[in-house]
């Protein structure tokens, strides 16, 4: 689906090179309150939650309104157990940009928590893939330029010049 709309060459980028590293997490066991009082003016997006180092379950500011507004806990007992509602969904980092764009299309949603041997590593975004998406012209032109520059100085290296001779 992805590849009808980007270049190949984008599609088949791994999540890893995409990913943002600076997902943040809770443990299942900690504190509602304390959780959102650390990430509230930092962070918009999902936070995961993990067991054991483990995603489990993400969650995001709606749901925690939406999660406060049914309970009759009061705000110190709340876990981040007590609200997890929507189970994370991964892709491991060596997966395509493509492969996690038809997971989200499948699954109708627009996030991805990237994973290497069951660990967190980082998270993937529809919002920002399209952002990357277009500084990718630059990216490539920025590549290309450095796969240029370092095949010139291995030509000038084993042959002493720019370029062999005839």
């Amino acid at each position: 689906m992805v590849n009808r709309v980007l270049d190949p060459e984008f599609c088949k980028l791994p999540c890893r090179v995409l990913m943002d590293k600076t997902v943040p997490t809770a443990e299942i066991t900690q504190n509602l309150v304390e959780v959102i009082k650390t990430v509230q003016e930092n962070y918009h997006g999902d936070i995961v939650a993990l067991e054991d180092g483990e995603p489990i379950g993400c969650f995001n500011m709606f749901d925690v309104l939406k999660w406060l507004a049914e309970s009759d806990l009061p705000r110190d007992e709340i876990k981040v157990e007590n609200l997890i509602c929507t189970p994370v969904i991964t892709i491991n980092m060596g997966n395509t940009i493509e492969e996690a764009f038809d997971i989200m299309t499948k699954f109708d949603i627009n996030s991805l928590a990237v994973t290497e041997n069951g660990k967190l590593k980082g998270y993937i975004t529809d919002k920002g893939v399209k952002e990357w998406m277009s500084m990718y012209p630059h990216y490539l032109r920025y590549v290309q330029a450095t796969k240029q520059s370092k095949c010139s100085e291995l030509i000038e290296e084993i042959f002493g010049s720019g370029s062999p001779s005839p």
